[in-house]
């Protein structure tokens, strides 16, 4: 299955001219100038809401001085087919918010991912996700199944044999004690862990409950790496979600991700935190 997604990559085209025009100092003013258009048009193409034609993608790009393979490399990206979205069989289950990072998720190279609350939904194991999806007041009943079954696809890209996800996973010691579904749900979910952590596209950390004020308690939150584009923050919300672009702001939870990984157990200690919490159970 295609990993490609339409929506999310002219979001993601989109951010990359914002971003560049931003480095370069240009106003929209300056860069509707430079091609003759109006600055709504340079506000929507920056926005990925509307047409981003690969010939004035790669005039701005070259405007703002960015590196003239990149600048092919991206063009190039914008000019594939329309695939449409990998997503679009659970379009009915996915909230409109949830669309955008369904998108990013399937095209990233890798992702850092941090969990304060419970194992997140590509290390979850059916069960588990069941017994989440089932506390979640915006999933319907009827619409249980189909969002259980979009989490498991998802997984799917982490042994994705031409491009798997990478995917770095920290989570708190006490998110693993929290026996959501029962003990016997929450025992296979830390053994799924400790199978996933094999994989050699996924290492996993736990940072112990000892562990007191950190920065990360601010909340979860994902960021993205991408092959050819920035790196995209994804934060999210009750019934919303937040994508951060901007360089100062991805910088900050770059910042923050490496504070986490220094502070959690490495990944062997992990595993055996998670192996005496098993036997515990």
């Amino acid at each position: 299955m295609s990993r490609r997604d339409t929506v999310a990559l002219k979001w993601l085209l989109g951010a990359t001219l914002r971003n560049h025009r931003k480095a370069a100092r240009k106003t929209l003013e300056h860069s509707a100038a430079h091609l003759g258009v109006s600055e709504s048009k340079i506000s929507n193409m920056e926005s990925g809401r509307y047409g981003q034609p690969p010939e004035e993608v790669a005039k701005l790009l070259a405007f703002y001085d960015a590196d003239p393979d990149r600048i092919a490399r991206i063009v190039a990206l914008g000019q594939e087919d329309d695939t449409g979205s990998w997503w679009a069989p659970w379009s009915s289950v996915i909230p409109q918010w949830l669309r955008l990072f369904a998108g990013l998720e399937g095209m990233a190279a890798s992702a850092f991912v941090y969990s304060p609350l419970f194992v997140h939904a590509l290390l979850q194991t059916e069960e588990y996700a069941t017994a989440v999806a089932s506390s979640a007041r915006r999933v319907r009943p009827v619409d249980m199944d189909r969002m259980v079954a979009f989490r498991m696809e998802r997984q799917r890209w982490l042994t994705d044999e031409t491009s798997p996800l990478k995917l770095h996973f920290v989570i708190e010691e006490t998110a693993l004690l929290r026996p959501i579904g029962g003990k016997d749900v929450l025992r296979r979910q830390a053994e799924h862990l400790l199978e996933a952590a094999r994989l050699p596209t996924v290492d996993i950390q736990v940072i112990e409950a000892e562990v007191g004020m950190h920065p990360g308690l601010t909340g979860e939150f994902t960021l993205f790496g991408f092959e050819e584009f920035d790196e995209t923050v994804y934060v999210e919300l009750q019934e919303d979600a937040v994508y951060l672009h901007d360089s100062g702001k991805v910088r900050a939870y770059n910042m923050t991700a490496k504070t986490l990984r220094d502070i959690a157990l490495d990944q062997h200690e992990s595993a055996s935190l998670i192996e005496s919490m098993i036997r515990a159970l």
